[in-house]
């Protein structure tokens, strides 16, 4: 049977109900207080998910939850709860591109998660915890399975999936600028491209500068991405699998117009995905 894509109605109310969950689960449960997406100033502005956030904050208004749009610096503490135009904050949709808050407006926020006084995803410590792309290395190759526990079934299905991943360290470093055409570079905690370096721009004297680099390297085994053609116009696909506490509720795919960065021109951006169910 081939399941369809999620209509908007289903992905909404999955949504406000995964914010309820969260709100449920909170220590001392629900806090009081209105959802926040957050984003840089910029972003907030003008950029490109602007449309987004928009709609986010219409199905937090549509399930009963006050909502805005705000950067970092909009926020404040009063030492109990975060404020944004003097109205507490209880959920913090964190869309921001500084994830580890280092920034001096960050403050605010720094101040009422320490203080455990609002919620937000995704957090330093998730973020810390998920993201790392060094965690990427044992689950790719098999030199730790005894180690960690995974079994051969389990190797295999990891093997098929995870691109073989090195960090960039001082005693592989001859070994990968041999085999580097077979990789592309990423830092440890980059996203949306940032910081990728193909192989072109490494040699030998950049790959010792990134494995002394505090925020480190990965060389992660290129992996080509499937073309479409789209009204004479070649797109780059991917597919992206959006699951919740285990459970996978929706699948989509994305298609640029470049084949090494994303480019959402039309006609690339969000294509309807089927699978089988």
């Amino acid at each position: 049977m081939v399941a369809l894509p999620a209509d908007t109605a289903a992905i909404f109310d999955h949504v406000a109900a995964m914010v309820r969950q969260e709100q449920a689960a909170f220590p001392g449960g629900p806090l009081p207080g209105m959802v926040l997406v957050l984003d840089d100033a910029g972003s907030v502005r003008n950029g490109r998910f602007r449309r987004e956030f928009d709609l986010l904050c219409a199905i937090f208004r549509r399930h009963g939850h006050d909502a805005a749009i705000a950067s970092p610096d909009e926020t404040s503490w009063d030492g109990r709860h975060l404020l944004l135009h003097g109205k507490a904050v209880a959920f913090v949709v964190n869309r921001s591109t500084d994830f580890f808050w280092d920034a001096a407006e960050f403050a605010a926020l720094r101040s009422a998660y320490e203080a455990g006084q609002v919620y937000v995803a995704p957090n330093p410590f998730t973020y810390m915890t998920r993201s790392d792309k060094r965690l990427l290395e044992p689950l790719s190759l098999p030199g730790q399975d005894a180690a960690l526990g995974i079994t051969a079934a389990e190797r295999a299905t990891l093997s098929a999936h995870v691109p073989e991943t090195h960090v960039v360290r001082d005693g592989n470093l001859d070994t990968l600028a041999q085999r580097k055409q077979d990789y592309v570079f990423k830092p440890l905690h980059g996203f949306a491209g940032r910081g990728v370096l193909d192989s072109a721009a490494v040699g030998h004297a950049r790959l010792r500068r990134l494995a002394r680099l505090p925020e480190g390297y990965v060389a992660q085994r290129f992996v080509p991405k499937p073309v479409l053609e789209v009204a004479g116009q070649k797109l780059w696909v991917d597919l992206r699998v959006w699951a919740y506490r285990g459970e996978i509720f929706n699948l989509s795919g994305r298609a640029s117009r470049r084949g090494d960065r994303l480019e959402w021109t039309p006609p690339g951006g969000w294509v309807p995905s089927y699978w089988e169910a």
